[in-house]
Formats: structure tokens, C-alpha cells, sequence
């Protein structure tokens, strides 16, 4: 960027570099399913199973800042995806003015990178603030693996000290979990009696982590219930020194500060499990009847109420939405401030004419 009169002239409006080698991906996809409809099709269920290699997938990857860059898109080598796809649907209840219909649908994906460009076993997808945890892709392990470091521990569990800082030793970066969720669910449920209906739609995911950043800097700033201890006659610490000799002190109230504010060289200490599931719609409506329609050339009309994002119903994470991640693309598994879901509530109109 070059600056003249105080503006600049001329500056890169792209974070990412762009790569002349790239090659087009390709993938290969074998399935197998099986599909059944019993009692006159109250009951029904479609299996599938599935085993896709991705080779020469696109990613971007995070380089040095001193490029004048912050990314550059690669092709990674291969991808694999293994996993079953179930759904189950059925209709409990039939009767006369009432039904009740259902639907269940279950899918685990369990993802591998497989290899990498010649010459590397990971590459950073994505990086914390600090450098704090990050996303890698590893040969061996699953698709975006969160990496950061924890507390040592001794082989009793004890956390080992650094008798010179008084603080708990960090380890080496180590994987800590994955980002991407492998299970996904959905039930739906529709209920009818009469012109009355009322559609109830919940979904999940599990088998993730979240790395919380909001946490680390709310843990700096003494704002979680974490940094709570202490603050009245100090914090007691106990466990062993390098050595694995015993050790123990007392932070005193007026060091409690910079000794949360440590925390942050500790990524599992945000870590939380990313699981939940929700009441993610609901839908009540009601068909107008025909004979009311006839007057103005209407030929059926139905009004609804909609609800959407309405209920968290399980979660793992006390302090944010477990949504709310950082992206949707190569870094999931991070959250930094993000917004929870909008809960909304609407009316619809349907008219035909």
C-alpha cells in the first residue's frame, strides 16, 4: 500500500492469495440402501449406507501475515466420508378427524483426511485470536480437528506446577476434538383434526467441540464464574512441581488477575462439547373453509402462525449458543462473540386462487 496526501493509493482488497496449481477435485461416491414400506405404508424406512474419497479437495489455509496475506487455497490430497443415513416415518394415529404423522431422520458421518499435499502431515485451517487454539486438517484424523494445549497433569491426575511462576505447566499443542459435528437428527411431527393443524419440528447434532474465545476473554477480565474463587482469602493451589515433588501456595487476592488472565495459555479450558438439540419450528394453521371462499372466486385458503428458533432444549454450553460458531466454512469449532440464533414469529397467508 502506498500512501499519498494521507490516503491510500493503492492496497490488496484480498486476504486470500490465489494459486495458479490448482486442480479440480474429484469425488467417488459407493452406496448401498435398503427401503421398506409395512402395513399399508403406515411404516416405512429408508437405510442407506455410503463411502465417499474426495481427492485434490480446495481448502483454504491460513500463511504467514508477512505475504501480505492472510490465506491461500490449496488442494489437500484426500478426503475420506463413511457413514449411514436412516429415516424412519409413520402414521401412529389415523382416525376419522384425527392423524398424527412422524418423521425421524439420523446421519453419522465419519470423516478422515487421509493424505495431504507431498511433504505435510497437517495443515492450519484456521487460527483463535493469539494464536490461542486452532483448526488443523492431520493426516489420520478427522476433518477439521481443534488443536491447542492443556493443563499437565502426573499420572495420579495432579496438575504439575512451575515452582519458578507458580502456574500450571501447558502442554504441547495437541488435538482436542472436532469441529464438525459426525451426528445430525431431525424429528418432525404433524397433528390434524379437522381443519386444524400443527406441525412440530426439532433437530441436533452432537459428537463436537467448541473452542469459546468469548470465555477466554471474559475468564481475563474476571467476568465467568470460574474467576469467582479466591477472591476473598485467595486462591489455594496444590499438586506437584516438574520434579514430582509436592507443592502448594496461595494466590492472594491481589495477584488473582494476572493469574486468571494465564488461563489463556490453557485451549481446553474453553473447550465444551458442542451437542444440542432444539425446537427449531412450529407451525399452527388452519384451513378456511370452502364455502366462505366461494364469494370472492377462492378456491381453498389457509392462515398459519410460525415460530422458529423457539426452545433450546439440551446443550452443553452455559454461556453461548453453540451455533453461534465462528464460521460455517473451514473453521468450525471456534466461537468469538457470535450472535445466537433469532427467534421469530410470523403469520402466513396462503391463498389459491
Amino acid at each position: 500500500m502506498v500512501p499519498t496526501s494521507g490516503q491510500p493509493l493503492q492496497n490488496v482488497s484480498s486476504t486470500t492469495i490465489s494459486n495458479s496449481n490448482l486442480r479440480p477435485y474429484t469425488s467417488t461416491t459407493t452406496e448401498a440402501g435398503i427401503e421398506a414400506r409395512l402395513f399399508n405404508s403406515r411404516l416405512s424406512f429408508d437405510v442407506t449406507l455410503y463411502d465417499r474419497k474426495t481427492t485434490n479437495d480446495i481448502v483454504s489455509t491460513a500463511i504467514s501475515g508477512t505475504t501480505g496475506y492472510n490465506n491461500v487455497v490449496l488442494n489437500v490430497g484426500e478426503l475420506s466420508n463413511k457413514g449411514i443415513e436412516v429415516l424412519l416415518s409413520g402414521a401412529p394415529v389415523k382416525t376419522g378427524n384425527f392423524s398424527w404423522n412422524t418423521s425421524y431422520n439420523f446421519a453419522y458421518n465419519k470423516n478422515e483426511v487421509v493424505r495431504l499435499a507431498a511433504g505435510l502431515n497437517q495443515i492450519q485451517m484456521a487460527s483463535s485470536v493469539n494464536g490461542w487454539a486452532y483448526i488443523n486438517n492431520i493426516v489420520g484424523q478427522s476433518y477439521g480437528s481443534i488443536v491447542g494445549t492443556r493443563i499437565l497433569k502426573n499420572a495420579n491426575g495432579q496438575t504439575v506446577f512451575n515452582a519458578t511462576t507458580g502456574l500450571p505447566v501447558a502442554t504441547g499443542l495437541q488435538t482436542l476434538g472436532k469441529g464438525v459435528a459426525p451426528i445430525t437428527m431431525g424429528w418432525s411431527n404433524d397433528f390434524r383434526y379437522k381443519r386444524f393443524s400443527l406441525n412440530v419440528l426439532l433437530d441436533g447434532k452432537f459428537g463436537n467441540k467448541i473452542f469459546s474465545l468469548m470465555e477466554v476473554y471474559g475468564t481475563r477480565l474476571g467476568l465467568m464464574k470460574t474467576t469467582l474463587p479466591g477472591r476473598e482469602n485467595g486462591l489455594q493451589l496444590s499438586g506437584v512441581d516438574q520434579a514430582g515433588n509436592p507443592y502448594s501456595r496461595t494466590v492472594p487476592v491481589s495477584n488473582l488477575r494476572s493469574y486468571y488472565d494465564n488461563y489463556k495459555s490453557y485451549s481446553e479450558l474453553f473447550l465444551h462439547d458442542g451437542g444440542f438439540v432444539k425446537l427449531r419450528q412450529v407451525i399452527f394453521s388452519y384451513n378456511i373453509p370452502a364455502d366462505l371462499l366461494k364469494a370472492i372466486n377462492v378456491q381453498n385458503a389457509s392462515v398459519s402462525f410460525v415460530a422458529r428458533n423457539l426452545l433450546t432444549i439440551y446443550k452443553q454450553t452455559d454461556n453461548f449458543d453453540p451455533e453461534s460458531s465462528f464460521t460455517n466454512g473451514s473453521s468450525q469449532g471456534f466461537e468469538s462473540f457470535g450472535l445466537p440464533r433469532t427467534r421469530s414469529y410470523g403469520l402466513n397467508l396462503m391463498v389459491k386462487f
